[in-house]
């Protein structure tokens, strides 16, 4: 009949366009003639080049790896992988100088104490994640931002069933006080049967410490600065047409900009603060490129600038691996600026300070996590208020929001008290 016809056409014109698309060369010639099989063996065609197309799927996924895999990184996927271990510990270990040794691979790790780290730096267990750094230049420079004051009392490491754990580039996992590796060590014990990458944010930042900044802390510092230059905390709602988001950013951001800019950095917030813009078209104004503004964002004092970068790049590893997490999930400077300083407040027992979120001194809210996750998110939460929250998006937006933020300022608290006692 004239319908089996049209469908015997259209199935045969399927059968070719899969043929011509496919680029697998394994495929035996006859079931890529398909324009001179009869109209009656369409339906066995198409089994035959699905038959031999899957095959050669199989074939070539069972085949060697790739040049960028190292052996040691066969399985190290960690999510969803089984919990392979039972028993979490911590143990004292020797500080980042004095395991010079370990370093670039120069010595092979003894499989009966210490356990490879699940985690890759790539995609795959590959190294092929941009910007990941695979090898460690200076062993010094590496030694003295781990460690900057050289204290050998404090250093610990968390061991799986008596092993010590490594980084993901497979350096000892040495972290600078036993809070912090009783902290590491809670989360992989949290894990059940599954491994969860995302339940363990401490883990994340302490490897990325060791492995990355430490390494070349270049590329966390420029980016760290680039958030200076379009704060969000210098976008200001226009009072006159939105008064509920400004009262609400004021609330939040009042006095952020000048106790940075006056305690930390030292200058006069009467005409050295930073630029800030009120209202959409403000913004587009100051924050657009120019002959005075040859960057694009907001036009900061060039000696605040000066002087923020060189604060920046003052800090050791660990404590710009949690300035740079705060600024990236804040999307501003100040906000990550303004935890981490107030995490370190807190580590040295200052008496404008506290860790329980109360108000110091009658004047100022403390930046505690708390504060950083309100802080960072006060326009999505208007929004939110406004047209509605969506499940599965703007709630999973929160909480890992305010795991990024506790995670980052319990890091820098924890270091600054090791180097305190």
């Amino acid at each position: 009949s004239d319908s089996s016809i049209q469908l015997t056409m259209v199935n045969r014109a399927a059968l070719t366009r899969l043929a011509r698309a496919s680029t697998r060369a394994t495929v035996p010639s006859s079931s890529l003639s398909i324009s001179s099989l009869p109209a009656s063996n369409a339906t066995a065609s198409l089994a035959t080049f699905n038959s031999c197309t899957s095959l050669h799927h199989r074939r070539s996924f069972s085949s060697k790896p790739k040049a960028n895999v190292t052996p040691a990184a066969a399985d190290r996927r960690i999510a969803g992988r089984r919990r392979f271990y039972k028993n979490v510990g911590v143990a004292p270990t020797s500080p980042p100088s004095d395991q010079s040794s370990d370093q670039n691979g120069s010595k092979a790790p003894n499989n009966k104490t210490t356990v490879e780290s699940p985690i890759s730096a790539g995609v795959d267990g590959t190294q092929s994640a941009t910007g990941v750094t695979t090898t460690i230049p200076n062993t010094s420079r590496w030694s003295s931002l781990l460690n900057p004051n050289q204290s050998s009392s404090t250093w610990h490491t968390v061991t799986l069933d008596g092993r010590a754990l490594r980084t993901p580039l497979g350096l000892p996992l040495t972290l600078p006080s036993l809070p912090l590796a009783l902290a590491v060590a809670s989360e992989w014990d949290a894990q059940k049967i599954y491994l969860q990458p995302a339940q363990m944010p401490l883990m994340t930042l302490s490897c990325t410490a060791i492995d990355q900044v430490a390494s070349d802390p270049t590329a966390h510092q420029v980016d760290v600065m680039r958030y200076l230059g379009n704060d969000t905390s210098c976008y200001w709602a226009d009072p006159t047409e939105d008064r509920v988001l400004h009262r609400r950013q004021s609330k939040a951001w009042d006095g952020l900009h000048t106790s940075f800019s006056a305690d930390l950095l030292g200058l006069p917030t009467s005409d050295l603060g930073p630029a800030r813009a009120v209202g959409g078209g403000e913004a587009l104004l100051l924050s657009r490129r120019s002959e005075g503004n040859p960057m694009s964002g907001l036009p900061h004092p060039p000696i605040l600038v000066e002087k923020a970068k060189r604060w920046v790049n003052s800090l050791d590893a660990w404590t710009l691996t949690a300035l740079y997490s705060a600024c990236v999930e804040a999307k501003s400077f100040y906000i990550g600026a303004g935890l981490i300083d107030e995490a370190m407040k807190a580590a040295a027992g200052d008496d404008d300070s506290t860790i329980n979120g109360k108000e110091a001194n009658n004047k100022n809210i403390v930046r505690d996590g708390k504060w950083a996750v309100g802080a960072a998110r006060i326009e999505e939460e208007f929004n939110i208020e406004c047209w509605g929250l969506v499940e599965g998006g703007h709630d999973y937006d929160r909480l890992n929001c305010s795991i990024q933020m506790h995670a980052a300022s319990f890091l820098a608290q924890t270091v600054a008290q090791s180097r305190v006692a």
